[in-house]
């Protein structure tokens, strides 16, 4: 999800956010397409650069289809889940902060409501 919010909604940001989001879990290329919010000639336009970067590995076959998932043995894939893990504790703190100073000035402005 922070990969989105920070880089925009590319492609390959949609794709990587998905299977970071679900890392564990493997789909077909369809699957991915589907889930990321992209047509299936725009994941294949950008499947060749997540696979030359090893982003992405084969689990398994069933039928025709093949299987996917995000490599985690990658160590750029290690730094984007950590980057991505980071991000979104760092946003989810801001956001927190933000509530708290909200809160905080609705009871200031309840109090001076009251001594009016």
């Amino acid at each position: 999800m922070a990969l989105k919010d920070l880089f925009e909604e590319t492609p390959i940001i949609k794709i990587l956010d998905h299977l970071i989001d679900h890392k564990g879990f493997d789909y077909t290329k369809t699957e991915i397409a589907k889930h990321a919010g992209i047509g299936w000639s725009t994941l294949n336009r950008h499947w060749d650069k997540l696979e030359r970067w090893d982003f992405v590995k084969a689990t398994r076959t069933i039928g025709r289809a093949t299987l996917y998932t995000l490599n985690e043995d990658n160590p750029i894939v290690q730094k984007l889940l950590k980057f991505d893990m980071e991000a979104a504790s760092y946003m989810a703190e801001r956001i927190a902060q933000e509530e708290i100073v909200k809160e905080e000035m609705q009871k200031v402005k309840r109090k001076a409501g009251e001594t009016a």
